[in-house]
Order: C-alpha cells, then sequence, then structure tokens
C-alpha cells in the first residue's frame, strides 16, 4: 500500500513540476485518481480520455481551487493530453480592418461632398465614426493580448485588460449605434417634407437620443465599484453589478426594433416618386441596404446567447465582438449612401447619372424646347413641368393682372422629387400643386393659370412662388 502510494506521489510530483500545478490542484488530481480511475499513474493517454477522472478533477479544482489557480490546472492538463491550440485572433482584426476602413472613407466622401452645408445627419455621422473608430482599435489590442485564445492560455494581467478593453468596446458601441440612428433620422427631415412623416422622425429622434444616454451610462456603471467591472473574474475583489446578460439582451432587441422603424419609414414615400423604374430601383436599394444592419445585428443576437453562458469567453465570445464592429461600422456606411451616389454619378455618369429637369416655352404659333438652369445637381428626381406663353389682347390679359401675357403652368398630381447640390433632398410635388391648385379655370383638375404680373400677390397667399419651388 505504501509502495502504491509513493508510486503515485512520485508521478503526481513530476506532473507538478512539469506542468507547474498548484498545490491544491494536485491534490484534487490524486485524490481524484485514486478513487475515480483504473489508469495506472503513467499512463497518460488513458487518463485524458477518461471522461470520469476529468470531470472529477475538475469539479474538485472549481470548488478547492482559486480561479487562477484553475487556470493554470486546466491549461497543464489540456497541454499534458496534447489538445490543439485553438486560435481565433486574426479574425476581428480582419473584420474590423475591412469593414472600418470603409466606414471612415465613406464618412471622408459625405463630408467633403457636401462642402461648407454640413447638416446634422452629416455631424452625428462624424461622431458615430469617432465613436467606432477607438472600438476598433481596442479591439484589435484585445486580439493582440489573446482575445481569441482559450482563456485558459492566457495570463490573469492578460485576462483583466481584454476585460477592461471590452467594457470600453461596449460603451463606444452604444454611442455608435445611437449616433448612427440619428443621422438616419436628420437625413429623412432633409429630404422628406411630408409633415405626418417629419413629427414621427422628431419623436423618434427624442427617443435614440433618451436610449443611447440610458444604456450608454448604464454601461459605464454597470458594476459598482467600476473597477470591478474587470476585476470581478478571478474573485478576489468585492462588488455589485447589474444582470449584464439581459442587459446586453434588452439593448439587442430595442435596437432591432427601432432599426425596422427607421428603416421602414421612408419606404411609402419613396413608391409614391415620379421617377423611372431605374432611378426608383437605385433609390429605394439605398435605402433598403440599411436593412443589412438589422439582419447583423440578430445574428449578433444568436451570438449573445453563447457570451451569456461560456466558462470560456476570450473564445467564444469573439463572434459577439466582430458582429458588434460590423453592426456599427457597415451602419455608419449605409448612412453615407446618398453621398456616395453622388460621387458615382460623377465617375460613372452613364450608369449612376440623371437628366436635368426639363422646361418647355412657347409663343404662339413658334415653340421651343430648351433646359432651364437649375440649382439642381447629381442625382435629380424630377417633375416635369409644361410652361406656355401665350400673346392675348390687352383686355383679356388684364383680367389676369397681365400686361398682355398668361403664363400658363401645368402641375400633374403624381410625387416627384430633387436632389439639391448635395444630392439629399427630395420634394413633394403634390404639395407644390395644391399651393396652384383651382387658382385658374382648370383648377379641377388639378392645373393652374397663372399670369405673369399676378407673382407678387401669389408669394404672399400662396407660399410657393417659382423662385421658391426652385429651391426645394
Amino acid at each position: 500500500m505504501r509502495a502504491t502510494n509513493f508510486i503515485w506521489t512520485l508521478a503526481l510530483a513530476l506532473a507538478v513540476q512539469a506542468q507547474q500545478l498548484s498545490p491544491c490542484a494536485t491534490t484534487c488530481l490524486q485524490t481524484s485518481m485514486s478513487h475515480n480511475t483504473t489508469c495506472g499513474p503513467t499512463d497518460i493517454p488513458c487518463i485524458c480520455s477518461d471522461t470520469g477522472l476529468q470531470s472529477a478533477i475538475e469539479v474538485c479544482v472549481l470548488s478547492t481551487c482559486t480561479i487562477k489557480e484553475a487556470l493554470v490546472a486546466k491549461n497543464s492538463s489540456m497541454t499534458l493530453c496534447g489538445a490543439p491550440i485553438r486560435d481565433l485572433t486574426a479574425i476581428t482584426p480582419i473584420v474590423t480592418g475591412v469593414s472600418g476602413g470603409l466606414a471612415v472613407i465613406a464618412v471622408s466622401v459625405r463630408t467633403f461632398s457636401v462642402g461648407n452645408m454640413i447638416h446634422a445627419d452629416t455631424v452625428c455621422a462624424i461622431i458615430a465614426i469617432l465613436s467606432a473608430f477607438p472600438m476598433g482599435v481596442l479591439e484589435m489590442i484585445m486580439s493582440h493580448d489573446g482575445f481569441g485564445r482559450d482563456i485558459w492560455t492566457l495570463t490573469p494581467d492578460k485576462i483583466t485588460r481584454i476585460v477592461k478593453f471590452t467594457w470600453l468596446t461596449e460603451i463606444f458601441y452604444f454611442i455608435a449605434v445611437a449616433f448612427t440612428k440619428m443621422s438616419f433620422l436628420f437625413l429623412y427631415l432633409r429630404i422628406f417634407p411630408a409633415q405626418h412623416i417629419r413629427r414621427v422622425v422628431h419623436v423618434l429622434i427624442g427617443f435614440c437620443i433618451a436610449y443611447g444616454l440610458s444604456f450608454t451610462i448604464a454601461c459605464i456603471l454597470n458594476c459598482l465599484p467600476v473597477t470591478y467591472i474587470w476585476n470581478k473574474w478571478h474573485g478576489e475583489t468585492t462588488g455589485t453589478c447589474i444582470n449584464f446578460n439581459g442587459f446586453a439582451w434588452a439593448h439587442a432587441a430595442i435596437n432591432i426594433a427601432s432599426d425596422l422603424i427607421i428603416l421602414c419609414l421612408p419606404i411609402p414615400e419613396l413608391l409614391k416618386l415620379s421617377m423611372n423604374k431605374k432611378k426608383k430601383f437605385y433609390v429605394i436599394i439605398m435605402f433598403s441596404m440599411g436593412f443589412f444592419i438589422t439582419i447583423v445585428s440578430i445574428i449578433r443576437l444568436r451570438s449573445l446567447i453563447i457570451f451569456a453562458t461560456t466558462p470560456n469567453p476570450t473564445y467564444d465570445a469573439v463572434p459577439t465582438a466582430y458582429w458588434s464592429v460590423l453592426e456599427c461600422y457597415v451602419g455608419i456606411i449605409c448612412v453615407c449612401l446618398p453621398s456616395i451616389r453622388v460621387l458615382l454619378s460623377r465617375v460613372l455618369p452613364s450608369i449612376f447619372a440623371s437628366t436635368q429637369p426639363e422646361y418647355e416655352y412657347s409663343d404662339t404659333p413658334i415653340k421651343s424646347s430648351r433646359k432651364k438652369p437649375s440649382q439642381l445637381t447629381d442625382f435629380s428626381i424630377t417633375k416635369t413641368i409644361d410652361a406656355t406663353v401665350t400673346s392675348v389682347p390687352r383686355g383679356d390679359g388684364e383680367r389676369f393682372g397681365g400686361a398682355g401675357f398668361v403664363n400658363e403652368r401645368t402641375y400633374g398630381n403624381n410625387y416627384g422629387g430633387v436632389y439639391g447640390e448635395d444630392g439629399l433632398q427630395l420634394v413633394e410635388f403634390d404639395g407644390v400643386k395644391k399651393a396652384f391648385e383651382g387658382k385658374g379655370e382648370k383648377g379641377d383638375k388639378g392645373e393652374g393659370t397663372i399670369s405673369l404680373g399676378d407673382q407678387a400677390s401669389r408669394r404672399s397667399s400662396q407660399g410657393a412662388t417659382e423662385e421658391e419651388i426652385r429651391k426645394l
């Protein structure tokens, strides 16, 4: 009996010396092997393949050793048994570098394309990329520290730094997502004049502000003291924390629901635009690209299930990290697509450019057609307006307030729109039509006869003169 115990002790001592096991792990190994296996003390293949023995050792180590000692024991046993080394450290930097680079380019194109006319939606896009950029940098540092490898292969200092940087990336993530949503909404305010849409957009902007502030602050203070956030993993400090898994799930659900609402909001108005199928296809695709963000958010939600339950977060949480990065950067790219399309219309005009609006002027009996200079540039979704200048006797002209000429303009009932100099403004011509409706003999059909001498009075009574229409 003593000889057997001596052999066990000698074998374990050699294993401890080779693998640097802690005393508590050594005791667990000796106790488990003497009661839970028929393997010899030097039969490493038998010990490694005995699942019952491995489970008994793991239960003992987790109940009697510290977390740091347990990780050392796990690493020792995996090394002793020749377990393969798993490494996903390259995935997150690749995803971050590619998507982040494209997002930076997209925001740069958007910023320079508008020149000095920087609007709220562009400001939000800039803040979003400024928040997402450090998140990507931190992800690369984490990967260099071992994020993507099994936690038991890392030193305690590396684990602590990875946990701290994970917390920082979550803060930047919440900020970037909120400002991306607001960039979409401020863009809607610029391109859709319909009051019912603008009211909804203002409500959603208020929601996004509250949403961003609440989740960002809750993430910063999810544990008290704050240092407990990155020190609690080893169990050697004390503090209190919220249920962060439930918190992450709540954010994911609200995030997906709000994305769907924001992205679906302009679709009905876009379908009403009066344009050919090619242009309508481009515009709808441009706005619908945002649905890819929702798809990414749903995939990320699936990865949160593993993140919430895994004992090996430095390896199993990699998908959560790169899907979060991808969601941020793709959202920023999508909100910059209108400006990118303006650039493409200049580089590839045969594919992406569109024609300017044409106006027809006629003087009886001679008719001529020419293009009227316009403030509208690049991608224009236009409404054709027929204009006719007719010479009539002075007596008839006076009843229209003119001096012998009547300017007739016909406005249809369809919706149309234009992009302005920054390529981002749509106009609802139905509202323009209503400004002139019923003012002439053809008013019942949505048409109007307007005298050149009557424009001054129309400016004050109707609020929609030719100059104002052209500025839309």
